[in-house]
């Protein structure tokens, strides 16, 4: 049998920090062992390659194992982002909208958005187009814009510099939204008159969700499991109300920017 995989060690990490496939074999006596693995590490799309060699009778004596480092992929000009969003932004931010009121998969965030991709690849596919990348983790295609709320410096025009677009993809971690909203002023004694505010707190642990448009430093989004519990609804995010967390907006891209995730060694 072969060992198990993802080793302890990887599986420690959890699920988000890398995509993987092997593949086992053994020659026709079944004397000699391979196991090759590919691992995609999903922070920056990169991949190792590991390839483990052993005889059957002897395996920690005659253990050889070589290992490959492929870069990330090719970062995109910015021609090369728009040709992406011209052609999946626009109907992957129609297939979310249509689903509003839905429950997609089993209620989560990401299934939400993982199932958006790979129905819209069914599609372009059947009429010979590429299809756009599936989620490595909780990386969605190109990174356009990566902020941390503790970095110092104003938020205001980011979104517009970094051209964020209805279709992107929003992804958040340990994030923490506050808005202070006033209710109605009140009579008091006196015929004094005094105003009241409360706080708003939104905070996500990891949260995905669809743009659905960009107002200012709002970012409106279509998301699963947002203000609607287990369900599709509508959202915002306004990056001044942020006070902690990253927040992280991805470009889709087709499917052929990434290396096939494949377990062989050539």
């Amino acid at each position: 049998m072969p060992p198990a995989f993802p080793v302890q060690s990887m599986r420690a990490k959890g699920p988000t920090t890398s995509t993987y496939s092997y593949c086992w074999e053994q020659d026709f006596g079944g004397t000699r062992k391979t196991l090759v693995v590919v691992a995609r590490w999903t922070h920056d799309l990169s991949m190792t390659k590991v390839q483990v060699k052993w005889k059957e009778s002897n395996p920690r004596g005659t253990v050889v194992a070589e290992q490959k480092h492929f870069p990330p992929p090719t970062a995109l000009s910015p021609e090369e982002l728009d040709v992406a969003h011209r052609q999946y932004g626009q109907n992957i931010a129609t297939w979310s909208e249509g689903s509003v009121g839905t429950t997609v998969g089993d209620g989560e965030c990401w299934t939400f958005i993982d199932h958006a991709l790979k129905d819209l690849a069914d599609t372009y596919r059947s009429y010979g187009k590429e299809g756009p990348m599936f989620s490595q983790g909780r990386s969605h295609g190109a990174c356009i814009l990566s902020l941390e709320a503790s970095a110092p410096g104003s938020r205001s025009g980011m979104l517009q510099l970094a051209d964020v677009r209805r279709g992107d993809i929003l992804q958040m971690k340990s994030a923490h939204f506050k808005t202070v909203e006033e209710v109605a002023p009140t009579r008091q004694e006196w015929g004094k008159w005094t105003k009241r505010s409360g706080e708003k707190n939104v905070r996500l642990a990891n949260h995905t969700a669809v743009i659905k448009g960009v107002q200012g430093d709002v970012i409106e989004v279509i998301e699963q499991n947002g203000e609607v519990a287990h369900g599709v609804g509508e959202g915002s995010y306004n990056l001044a109300e942020m006070q902690e967390g990253t927040l992280q907006i991805f470009r889709v891209i087709g499917e052929n920017w990434c290396s096939a995730l494949e377990a062989s060694w050539d």
